[in-house]
């Protein structure tokens, strides 16, 4: 698996990630280690979690995720090999969505603790606190990098110009600021105001922000849960309109040329636009399937159709 330089520092990471959300809480412990196991095999080392993994889970608290990771790489005695995320930001539990700096300590010796760990190569903040000064926030993330319990810190569900004036914060005061953006991002475009909750989307003024600065993209929800390739689903009503059923066509074209599944030509595309997709699954089989994407290599031709604008007749 190629790797890719994280933002401006001196990191290199796998060019697709794995995503742990419901590791330990929907997919059991044995169920868990064996996708980590066929991800690593393939040269995967990017495991990206969150301190309220998976929470909403009926019999689940949070750290559920992270406790499968520490747990698989003790097991494995490979943590020098891996490249290990976690999150936080949003609330779970008794723990409030905040930023603040005391939470943010003790959230990551929390998650530090659960995956058995003394440092978190890459820590997010989950999502924007408008209460709390960025000030505050960026201080944290610099005294844990300072501390050594971090390596470098990211951003997720961020606007542009949240993201902008963190990054100006912490350079003005001399720290590293954020390296990366996760953010909601797939193939299709969504419409203009579609509503996602508090999952924020890519932007093209966040794209154009994050290749100024040089600052990674990540992608979460890359593959639509499964609405690409699974007839049973639909694909979300935030993304139905005319520029969508194009740019279907496009996709599952191309995916016919290949040969391989519209899932792989997805992350295939991603990849080669210099954005590193979070992938998953419930299963080894469905994870297989995606992993298909490192062996696709896209023409020119190929990458300007799916790139091309959908753009109407002018009726005037």
């Amino acid at each position: 698996m190629d790797l890719v330089k994280l933002g401006s520092t001196e990191a290199k990471i796998s060019c697709l990630g794995l995503g742990t959300m419901y590791f330990g809480s929907k997919i059991d412990v044995s169920g868990s280690f064996d996708m980590l196991d066929y991800y690593a095999q393939n040269g995967g080392a990017f495991l990206d979690s969150a301190n309220k993994y998976a929470s909403w889970i009926p019999g689940c608290i949070g750290g559920e995720s992270e406790t499968v990771i520490g747990k698989w790489m003790k097991e494995r005695q490979n943590r020098q090999s891996m490249f290990i995320s976690s999150k936080v930001g949003f609330a779970y539990g008794n723990i409030p969505r905040s930023l603040k700096k005391e939470l943010i300590i003790s959230e990551c010796e929390m998650s530090l603790k659960r995956m058995n760990v003394e440092t978190i190569d890459l820590y997010f903040a989950h999502a924007y606190d408008a209460i709390t000064p960025i000030e505050e926030t960026m201080e944290a993330f610099f005294e844990l990098k300072k501390s050594g319990k971090i390596r470098y810190a990211g951003a997720s569900n961020f606007y542009a110009w949240q993201l902008s004036e963190a990054n100006a914060i912490a350079n003005q005061q001399d720290w590293e600021g954020f390296s990366c953006l996760q953010q909601r991002h797939t193939y299709l475009e969504p419409t203009l105001r579609a509503n996602f909750g508090t999952q924020l989307l890519l932007t093209p003024e966040l794209t154009n922000l994050c290749e100024t600065k040089n600052i990674t993209i990540m992608a979460y929800s890359p593959l639509l849960a499964g609405a690409y390739v699974d007839t049973k689903k639909t694909i979300p009503v935030q993304y139905q309109s005319f520029t969508s059923e194009f740019r279907l066509k496009v996709l599952n074209d191309i995916a016919n040329e290949l040969n391989v599944s519209a899932n792989a030509v997805v992350l295939a595309w991603m990849i080669q636009s210099k954005i590193i997709p979070m992938v998953t699954g419930s299963s080894v089989n469905q994870l297989k399937e995606n992993l298909v994407a490192l062996e696709i290599n896209l023409s020119v031709e190929q990458l300007h159709r799916l790139n091309q604008d959908v753009v109407e007749p002018n009726r005037y």
